[in-house]
């Protein structure tokens, strides 16, 4: 009977064995799960911020370059009335000599 006992014990401790075994199972299944759930999380946390500093920038560049063309746009008025004027200036003299050489 000695022999049956011993078995019997080997068989209890498989069996308590694999419970333990199943056990340590579920538990890294679980932590798995988790640590996935934290990774998508921080994932889509990345995502989001990404995201708001690509807006962020393009919002910037669109400020810079609308303040590039302002400045461009002012420059080019400027020239542009100051080259009216110097053709104002030259038409008025161009005038005022065909009169003088018109008029007596």
């Amino acid at each position: 009977m000695g022999g049956l006992g011993l078995i019997k014990s080997l068989a209890e401790k498989e069996k308590q064995l694999l419970e333990r075994l199943e056990a340590a199972k579920k538990e890294a299944e679980e932590r798995v799960k988790r640590a996935e759930a934290e990774a998508k999380a921080l994932l889509e946390e990345a995502e989001a911020k990404a995201k708001a500093l690509e807006a962020q920038y393009r919002e910037r560049e669109r400020a810079e370059t609308e303040a590039l063309l302002a400045r461009y746009r002012e420059r080019a008025e400027a020239e542009a009335k100051a080259v009216r004027e110097k053709a104002m200036a030259r038409l008025d003299e161009a005038v005022a000599l065909v009169l003088k050489e018109v008029l007596p």
